[in-house]
């Protein structure tokens, strides 16, 4: 026979088959010495491998050396044991603001697209009234580069008073 079933027979002997596949595996065992013997080479291996698993006991203690050896504790040392009472608090008030939330939704939505329309309008406001006055367009200009400037000067000056390592200007 050509088609042998070696991808089967791992399945066929740990019950894994549906019948079908089962009764399908069988006929081809009764026909094939090749797959038989493949079969009773597996099931010998099986059968050492389950002995040598059983007949292996840890020593005394074991368990308990390797805990050890890896430096495994209960109770982890960096973790402080008062740090859970922060815990419950938290929890209470994100419950509390997901109920609110929830049951407020509705008008937190209407009170969100009311703000919306009114900025969208001031927007629109501002834009018309800086768009027809060029003078207040410069002057923001201006007056935004002299933000930065200063800004970068009071930076410059707080780093070197703090003694920043990266502060060699």
């Amino acid at each position: 026979m050509s088609n042998h079933i070696e991808d089967q027979l791992s399945a066929y002997m740990d019950n894994e088959l549906t019948e079908t596949e089962r009764q399908q595996v069988e006929e081809h065992l009764d026909t094939c010495l090749a797959c038989s013997a493949l079969l009773s080479d597996l099931s010998g291996i099986k059968t050492q491998v389950f002995t040598a698993y059983h007949s292996i006991e840890a020593p005394e203690g074991f368990e308990d050396k390797v805990i050890n050896a890896i430096g495994f504790n209960a109770t982890p040392v960096n973790v402080s044991k008062g740090s859970n009472w922060l815990l419950f608090p938290l929890i209470s008030v994100l419950c509390f603001i997901t109920i609110v939330l929830v049951v407020m939704g509705s008008y937190l939505f209407k009170f969100s697209s009311i703000m919306l329309k009114v900025a969208y309008n001031l927007i629109h406001v501002f834009g018309d009234i800086l768009g027809s006055h060029t003078y207040i367009i410069a002057g923001l200009v201006g007056l935004s580069i002299v933000l930065i400037v200063a800004s970068s000067i009071s930076i410059k000056h707080m780093l070197k008073a703090s003694g920043f390592k990266g502060a060699n200007w």
